[in-house]
C-alpha cells in the first residue's frame, strides 16, 4: 500500500468485487468479507462516507497512482 488512499479505495474493491462479478447483490451477502467486521466496528455510516469518498471505479487500470 502505497497510501491511505490507496489501501481504502483497495479495502473498498475488495468489499465489491464479489458485487462487480454478480456473486451476490450487495456487499453484506458475501458471508467471507471483511465488510461484516468493518460495519460492526465502525458502523454503516463510515462504510457509506468510505464509498463515497474513495470509490473504486477503475481501479484496475489507476491503482497505481493511488
Amino acid at each position: 500500500m502505497r497510501s491511505e488512499r490507496h489501501y481504502l479505495t483497495t479495502l473498498n474493491y475488495i468489499h465489491n468485487n464479489p458485487v462487480k462479478h454478480g456473486y451476490v447483490d450487495g456487499w453484506g451477502d458475501w458471508a467471507y468479507s471483511s465488510y461484516h467486521w468493518y460495519l460492526k466496528n465502525k458502523g454503516r455510516d463510515w462504510l457509506v462516507e468510505l464509498w463515497q469518498e474513495y470509490p473504486d471505479f477503475n481501479y484496475e487500470t489507476q491503482w497505481d497512482i493511488l
